[in-house]
């Protein structure tokens, strides 16, 4: 990718990737080895450094490349989705709507379980 351009990255599923935003060609990926499907990934920029929150972990990435600089897997939490936040940062948008998506998605089937015992 050219110099000055700044890449797209995207977080689902357990990866984090960077995509030049002109092509779509994919400049890196990282697996997060810590993680369920199930939840959302959600990503703030600082610096050079891309904080990652996903299933109860906080992961810090070198945005140039994907490497994974350090993990906390804020003990005492649980594995649910991470929301991140940092003066000065620029942050995903999106991701609190991803949030209120996977907790619809929970209570509809909650509610069609209920249903379905009552019957």
């Amino acid at each position: 990718m050219a110099r000055g351009h700044t890449p797209l990255y995207v977080g689902t599923n357990r990866h984090v990737l960077a995509l030049d935003p002109r092509t779509g060609a994919e400049l890196w990926r990282a697996k997060l080895p810590k993680g369920g499907s199930g939840n959302p990934v959600t990503m703030v920029i600082k610096g050079q450094n891309l904080y990652v929150g996903h299933h109860g972990h906080v992961f810090c990435l070198d945005k140039r490349n994907g490497s994974i600089l350090w993990d906390n897997d804020l003990p005492k939490t649980g594995y649910h989705a991470v929301l991140l936040a940092m003066e000065g940062a620029e942050g995903t948008g999106g991701a609190g709507a991803a949030v209120a998506e996977q907790r619809r998605r929970q209570q509809a089937g909650a509610a069609a379980a209920t249903t379905t015992a009552a019957t």
